[in-house]
């Protein structure tokens, strides 16, 4: 039985290879997820976050992987159960919305209609204590545009770039779209930009049924670019104003790792800051 305020379960999209910055460490070539976040060499993106999802509840742990991460074993492994999922795709192109469907659609019932479970990008570190904020019993009075639903965790601080994802709310505040680009274009005209998308989610027990639906339907009939990306997912949720903003205004509390120099910053800056409030 899930209970609030806690996480049940997580799904960590780790099949990227991350080809910018995979010869960051020592100029061998890395996949993303498995690239070291200290000098111990023992403490990897997965591993921050198997130790941020058991801290704050998480029994089921997943990881969809790639032919160049699947299997591998990491430290944290050591005392937190974590179970490998294949991404086998065998189209032409692939990504985190394959990673997404194949996780919910495995043999696992991760989506069971019972369970709270986190939806997350392996090549994101988080400030550990974000994963509690998103899962807090009243998200609704911290920031959540209307209780009972599923959640997106979004970043109220943001640059005007067309590089970043970008969460668009109508009048109650509730996220509707979201995307690239968008910005003081026509399409959002309507629309309140609520802040920056973390690729951080929490899905509901009551929208799991929902979800399921989306996936099956972007999986048919979206084209084979917009399927390969999780985001056409969640879209589908926000198009039925089925989730939540739970929103934060301090952007040094997560990053993504898309180039050199932002891998550098999170080792020297974020994972310093944060470290402390990572669980062992």
């Amino acid at each position: 039985m899930s209970t609030r305020g806690t996480i049940d379960k997580a799904i960590i999209l780790a099949a990227g290879m991350g080809k910018r910055i995979a010869n960051a460490a020592g100029g061998t070539q890395i996949p993303k997820p498995l690239l070291p976040l200290d000098e111990s060499g023992s403490l990897t993106f997965l591993d921050w976050h198997l130790r941020a999802l058991h801290a704050h509840g998480a029994r089921e742990i997943f990881i969809v992987g790639s032919k160049a991460t699947f299997g591998t074993r990491i430290k944290a492994m050591d005392h937190i159960p974590a179970t490998w999922i294949m991404n086998d795709y065998p189209g032409d192109i692939s990504g985190s919305g394959h990673s997404a469907h194949l996780a919910t659609t495995s043999a696992h019932n991760i989506l069971d209609g019972k369970s709270r479970v986190v939806v997350m990008d392996a090549d994101v570190v988080y400030d550990p204590a974000l994963l509690g904020e998103l899962a807090s019993e009243d998200a609704a009075r911290k920031g959540a545009s209307h209780a009972a639903s599923s959640k997106t965790l979004v970043c109220g601080r943001f640059r005007e770039t067309d590089e970043e994802v970008m969460v668009f709310g109508d009048a109650r505040g509730v996220p509707r779209l979201h995307g690239k680009g968008l910005l003081n274009t026509p399409m959002v005209r309507d629309l309140t930009c609520m802040g920056e998308a973390t690729g951080l989610l929490l899905l509901e027990p009551e929208d799991h049924a929902t979800w399921m639906r989306a996936s099956a339907w972007c999986m048919t009939f979206s084209t084979a670019k917009t399927r390969s990306e999780h985001e056409d997912l969640t879209q589908r949720l926000l198009t039925m104003g089925a989730m939540s903003a739970v929103t934060f205004a301090d952007d040094t509390r997560c990053m993504e790792c898309d180039t050199p120099d932002e891998y550098e910053l999170v080792r020297r800056e974020m994972v310093p800051r944060w470290l402390a409030k990572l669980p062992q």
